[in-house]
């Protein structure tokens, strides 16, 4: 079921209406202004880091996981070198 030209033409402009809404802002460029300002005073703030280290964190304990978990295949590679 593929969407006429009048309904992406209504979807266009409700998502538009929501950015307005949502930021105050009109235009593509104004949003972008927008949201790098959000992210920057989170930043400031220290919102972000927290969660930054919790993912960075669990990606590598499934990184050391996946690698134990698989030994077998690179464990005599590894003894192997001189």
């Amino acid at each position: 079921m593929a969407l006429s030209s009048t309904d992406k033409k209504e979807i266009e402009s409700i998502v538009k209406k929501e950015i307005k809404d949502f930021l105050n802002t009109t235009t593509v460029v104004k949003f972008e202004d927008r949201i790098i300002e959000k992210i920057k005073n989170d930043m400031s703030k220290g919102k972000l880091r927290g969660d930054i280290n919790e993912y960075i964190r669990k990606a590598f304990v499934e990184f050391y996981h996946f690698l134990w978990s698989k030994r077998s295949t690179w464990e005599s590679t590894i003894k192997n070198i001189k």
